[in-house]
């Protein structure tokens, strides 16, 4: 399991924001200061997307997203070192700075990619991005409205004694993102290896998930990680998956969701 959360205070998002206020500024004869904003209302979605990654020649960027008033909640998934990041149910300010881009492509080779997607799902954010590139006449980066029915994460979930299965069919990325969330009490097992007993246990706390690996039904390492976010009772926490196929995850307890990005990713969902 890997979850890494991004989540940064609201001020220094504010702050970050603050600082994006040019259109361009010629850094360098090779390269090219750039700032876009947009709002995002309730029940709206946009991709930023690098249509000509080749020409557009984007280096690095910083991306803010501020809750513009009380009680919003967005969802984000982004790509970040050649993985994806994703986040449910955000309630304060968003942050990432990457040096080198990272896109969600359809495949490697497509010279398009999604540099991030939000849906707001209460209240208004203000998304900005400043980035340079190495082409003063570059087109500029394309904030492109999804339909009202757009998901940045679809969820399954997986009642006790049901399970599913995840399996990455294509894309540029090297791993599958997922979020898994759930109330206290609940247990979901990923099973590794039925032949060797190796399987990971996540059991749902009220303020951190116990993640707990066994191999050959001896336990091997075990850690508390606390939620990226949570809404209420439940819980949310990004996990990553380096193979094509998750194993299948078998709730013991409780209800499981799990929440999976649906842009470009190409992630097929088996339940049982």
């Amino acid at each position: 399991m890997k979850g890494k959360g991004l989540l940064k205070k609201l001020t220094a998002c504010l702050l970050a924001a603050v600082m994006m206020v040019s259109v361009y500024v010629p850094v360098s004869a090779a390269s090219y200061t750039r700032t876009q904003k947009i709002f995002v209302d309730t029940g709206q979605s946009y991709h930023i997307m690098n249509n000509n990654i080749s020409r557009n020649k984007v280096k690095e960027y910083t991306l803010v997203v501020v809750p513009m008033e009380a009680g919003t909640r967005f969802d984000l998934a982004m790509g970040y070192g050649g993985n994806e990041e994703v986040v449910k149910n955000c309630t304060q300010g968003y942050s990432a700075v990457l040096k080198t881009p990272s896109y969600v492509k359809t495949s490697s080779s497509s010279n398009a990619g999604m540099i991030a997607c939000v849906k707001v799902t209460k209240g208004s954010v203000q998304v900005g991005i400043q980035y340079s590139n190495g082409y003063k006449n570059a087109s500029v980066l394309t904030f492109k409205k999804q339909a009202a029915s757009h998901q940045t994460l679809k969820a399954v979930t997986v009642k006790k004694n049901k399970k599913v299965l995840f399996q990455r069919k294509g894309s540029n990325l090297k791993s599958t993102s997922l979020v898994i969330a759930s109330k206290s009490g609940s247990v979901t097992r990923r099973t590794l290896s039925v032949p060797l007993n190796e399987f990971e246990n996540y059991t749902f706390n009220a303020n951190n998930l116990s993640y707990r690996y066994y191999y050959k039904g001896v336990l091997g390492k075990s850690l508390n990680k606390k939620y990226d976010t949570k809404l209420g009772s439940t819980g949310y926490i990004m996990m990553r998956i380096t193979d094509k196929l998750s194993g299948w995850f078998t709730t013991k307890s409780g209800s499981v969701t799990f929440y999976y990005p649906t842009d470009y990713a190409k992630i097929g969902v088996t339940l049982k």
